[in-house]
């Protein structure tokens, strides 16, 4: 039959040894539907939505325990202790599998902690994590009157109508077991490994092997997502990049703008910060001015004359008053005793009063 690219189940089942060459394998679509099968290598297995671990019944035993319908968290702690005078050998590297359960009894599998743990690990390399355990056993079918025997992993299984189970080692094992029965009828299964698994028949991993059943995270749904996200932030950077260029360039005209603009004012000064420079020539301007002022003010309190100057000039020189031939000769001596002026002509009809700082007359 095609075999799709994806099934809904994939029944993987575990070799008893060493032989990991190639794995049986069941695909099953929803409602345990058979839907291909194979045998392939661990890396090459068939991608399904779920993996089903099928553990061989050589490496299992099944124990029928009385336990408290509702146990609820302490049952792991009653199952230990169910099974500690059933037990043989390593106790430490027994592993408790929880089974179905029908009232009060349940099934319990035990099998190597291990050698299930070396066979997960081998999986979850190859990039395949398990979702459930189930026993080969508990694919047999169930029989009111005959006991049911199917070929198996190392061996024959067989289940009775009380629901016994266990391995069979030859045909005439097999006369006796179901002698022992009760005189059953001899019922034989087919290939139980494509069988679907009953209700309750398949068991989560136990927590002490959570960690094996970890699935990486499948990042394909997201590649498309994820491209976008990164064009988007690469896009963002060019964008800060390009603004930061545009932001730098224009800093570097301001400041080639300033200095033209410091030299211009002041041909011939060293500029070392024109910014810093500029400030400092403001302030010695400021000062300069302010000071020129109060000369000019302080000058008209001394004079106290009705003269209308046809010009008043204050810098560091001094005070600079210009005024008619005809002011300048009527109050003479008052100008004189203002500040004992330097007297200039300033073109016809005009006479310049210079008051330099410190001749004032106290």
């Amino acid at each position: 039959m095609a075999v799709p690219q994806r099934f809904s189940i994939l029944r993987v089942g575990l070799p008893p040894g060493d032989a990991w060459s190639g794995l049986a394998w069941s695909g099953f679509s929803a409602g345990y539907v058979l839907s291909g099968n194979g045998v392939s290598p661990a890396d090459a297995l068939p991608d399904a939505d779920e993996l089903e671990i099928l553990l061989p019944a050589c490496r299992v035993s099944m124990h029928r325990l009385e336990l408290p319908e509702r146990a609820g968290k302490h049952l792991d702690a009653l199952i230990r202790q169910a099974l500690e005078d059933r037990l043989l050998g390593d106790r430490a590297d027994a592993l408790a599998v929880s089974g179905a359960s029908k009232g009060i009894e349940r099934r319990v599998w035990v099998c190597g902690r291990r050698w299930l743990e070396g066979a997960l690990e081998r999986l979850a390399a190859a990039g395949r994590y398990a979702d459930g355990l189930v026993p080969e056993y508990e694919l047999l079918p169930e029989s009111e009157n005959a006991t049911v025997f199917a070929a198996a992993t190392g061996g024959t299984i067989f289940r009775t109508a009380s629901g016994q189970f266990g391995i069979a080692g030859n045909e005439a094992a097999e006369a006796v077991i179901a002698q022992l029965a009760g005189g059953e009828a001899l019922q034989r299964a087919g290939d139980i490994a494509r069988r679907p698994c009953p209700p309750g028949g398949r068991a989560a991993l136990p927590p002490a092997l959570a960690r094996l059943a970890s699935r990486r995270l499948d990042l394909r749904p997201l590649r498309a997502t994820g491209a976008l996200l990164a064009a988007s932030i690469i896009l963002a950077l060019l964008a800060a990049v390009a603004h930061w260029r545009h932001l730098e360039n224009r800093a570097a005209n301001l400041q080639h703008e300033i200095r033209q603009t410091f030299a211009a004012a002041f041909p011939g000064t060293p500029i070392v910060d024109p910014i810093l420079q500029w400030e400092s020539k403001r302030r010695e301007s400021t000062q300069t001015r302010d000071d020129a002022l109060d000369a000019a003010i302080g000058l008209a309190a001394r004079l106290k004359i009705p003269v209308k100057p046809r010009g008043i000039e204050a810098s560091e020189a001094g005070v600079r008053l210009t005024l008619t031939d005809s002011d300048a000769a009527q109050y003479q001596s008052r100008l004189e005793a203002a500040g004992k002026p330097e007297k200039t002509p300033a073109g016809p009809g005009f006479t310049q009063f210079l008051y330099r700082p410190g001749r004032e007359q106290r």
